[in-house]
């Protein structure tokens, strides 16, 4: 089976972002992605607050995609956790009868979270302690402060990220976003941190010191941001696959009909080169995601 853990899907797309040209996909056109590329199931990250150009859903409209498509989407609730209070007086309380409604009506997980706060902000700590208390892993999209982007902002190194990790040892983390994955290499700049640094990779990169120190650390590796970091460097990323195999995850984040995503298409030429071995390939094509979300 293959999933890929990051989708963004509408029932009506009518809303271009800034330079899009289109809006995000439909099911039907999502589905029509996934059969091409042969994706069994695609997790739906709802988006909820102020990414640019994207209509915030409601968790009525995902649960109606996945009605509408047995067997084919699986769903996730968001929440901003930019709630209408002072973040320093935000609790658990706020955010856990809500998640406990999510988890009974079937949702896995929550994410992408993309607000534009500090990573170890109260308000998001609080949000991450609820996730933990209902059980849900947490997929979330980080900047750096001086980009201009949506996502929770760290510095390089992620130290805030880290100390997240230390405070929620059972509450699993899907890692994504170019200022997530830049951090596969070592001295790393902020012009790197919010693109896809290219070439090889440095030695010294925060991502390999946090998989091999963290077990609650995964790598949602959708976008251009996760393939760039795998690919970049021909022996490094390889390398890097084989010792984290049970902790990467397939994803695509397909968010216009425009896309092409390769990441399925890479991983099996480097299967077909001997270069990632099947008992990789398979585990990250599907089998990480089924044990994570309970599919099996």
């Amino acid at each position: 089976m293959i999933i890929d853990i990051h989708a963004h899907v509408y029932l009506n797309p009518l809303i271009k972002g800034p330079g899009a040209r289109t809006p995000f996909l439909s099911a039907v056109q999502q589905i029509a992605v996934m059969d091409a590329k042969g994706v069994d199931n695609a997790v739906i990250l709802p988006l909820v607050n102020s990414v640019p150009g994207s209509e915030p859903q409601s968790i009525g409209e995902i649960l109606q995609i996945c009605r509408n498509y047995p067997g084919r989407f699986i769903p996730f609730c968001n929440i901003d956790p930019r709630i209408g209070k002072r973040n320093a007086q935000i609790n658990v309380d706020d955010f856990r009868y809500v998640l406990e409604q999510y988890r009974d009506l079937g949702c896995r997980g929550l994410g992408e979270v993309t607000a534009r706060i500090p990573f170890d902000d109260p308000a998001v700590l609080a949000l991450f302690q609820a996730c933990d208390e209902v059980g849900f892993p947490v997929t979330f999209h980080t900047t750096a402060p001086t980009i201009d982007s949506y996502g929770l902002v760290d510095d390089i190194g992620l130290p805030r990220f880290e100390r997240v990790l230390k405070m929620f040892p059972n509450l699993k983390f899907f890692g994504h976003s170019q200022s997530f994955w830049a951090e596969i290499g070592g001295d790393l700049t902020l012009e790197e941190k919010g693109g896809y640094p290219p070439g090889p990779v440095k030695p010294g990169g925060r991502l390999p010191y946090l998989f091999r120190t963290y077990p609650n650390l995964y790598g949602d590796i959708s976008a251009g941001s996760g393939l760039n970091a795998l690919r970049r460097d021909p022996d490094f990323g390889p390398a890097f696959i084989e010792e984290f195999q049970d902790r990467l995850l397939l994803g695509l984040d397909y968010c216009s009909t425009t896309n092409n995503m390769q990441h399925i298409e890479w991983l099996r030429q480097q299967n077909a080169e001997g270069k990632v071995s099947t008992t990789a390939l398979d585990k990250i094509l599907g089998q990480n995601a089924c044990r994570l979300l309970a599919l099996e």
